[in-house]
């Protein structure tokens, strides 16, 4: 008896040992990109999606920002020479940003796969614009996403920054922040200053709605204005004055916004900059 009481003693001490071992580390799963096709009213389109570290453990939901490409680029841009799963990495690491699921679609939804040619300017035809619902219903059916404007962000630089500004004033109670990097902006009720943008204007100012009713979509738009609208642009760009253009069409109509200067021109050290800063401040409030 007092042998069979020993035993059941040591193993309930060997039991209570096991309890306080240190626990095994937790190993957390890295940041992944996923670069893939979604179904637009044209067709599939390209695609890349960066997931946050520990996407696949969770089940939390997540913030979406909608990051758009330059001319001449594709959904790959931001992560082959932007470096943006790099940059959000290591802000997330730090804990300087949300963690976010981010979306880069190709641009050029009338010519996927190809690079922008100046004979063809498909980018200004507004099909993107216009379809973009299908982009944000995809991304909300296939990813953990909290589907409220509060939770959607959307910026991008040059080409991508023009898609930007007229995307965000389109669907203009769709996004919350929204950041616009070194951006052509063609001007609706002046005359553009440039031979370069008088013909851009042309094309962009004939019959589509998306660009023709950009007045009445921005009212609507700071009718219930974002949380953040955050220009961005280096003084040596060869669109810093349609960057200055279209503040002044702010200030007239005493829309709020944020505007970044800095040196520099039309780069990618520049846009990585901006990415850094503006991923700094989306979703502080969620």
């Amino acid at each position: 008896m007092k042998n069979r009481c020993f035993h059941i003693l040591v193993m309930a001490l060997l039991v209570a040992c096991v309890g306080c071992s240190p626990k095994a580390k937790q190993t957390i799963e890295p940041s992944q990109v996923i670069v893939t096709s979604y179904p637009s009213s044209i067709g599939e389109a390209g695609v890349a999606v960066y997931l946050p570290e520990g996407y696949t453990t969770s089940e939390k939901d997540y913030p979406v920002l909608y990051l758009l490409h330059g001319s001449g680029d594709d959904e790959t841009g931001w992560l082959t020479k932007g470096q943006a799963k790099s940059i959000l990495d290591s802000l997330i690491a730090s804990n300087l940003c949300q963690q976010m699921i981010v979306v880069m679609p190709n641009g050029y939804l009338e010519q996927t796969g190809k690079y922008y040619t100046p004979e063809s300017r498909l980018w200004m035809e507004s099909t993107f614009e216009e379809n973009f619902s299908q982009l944000i219903a995809w991304t909300e059916a296939h990813f953990r996403t909290i589907n409220d404007k509060q939770h959607r962000a959307i910026a991008g630089l040059s080409m991508g920054g023009f898609h930007t500004m007229h995307t965000a004033a389109l669907l203009n109670q769709s996004f919350d922040y929204v950041g616009i990097f070194s951006a052509l902006y063609v001007p609706h009720t002046k005359q553009p200053h440039s031979e370069r943008i008088i013909e851009m204007s042309a094309l962009a100012l004939s019959d589509k709605p998306a660009y023709q009713q950009t007045e009445a979509l921005l009212a609507q738009q700071f009718a219930n204005p974002p949380q953040l609208y955050w220009i961005a642009c280096g003084v040596e760009d060869f669109l810093y004055e349609d960057n200055v253009i279209y503040r002044q069409y702010l200030d007239e109509k005493q829309y709020p916004y944020e505007y970044h200067e800095s040196a520099g021109g039309h780069s990618w050290q520049n846009w990585m900059d901006y990415l850094t800063i503006f991923a700094q401040k989306i979703f502080t409030n969620n």
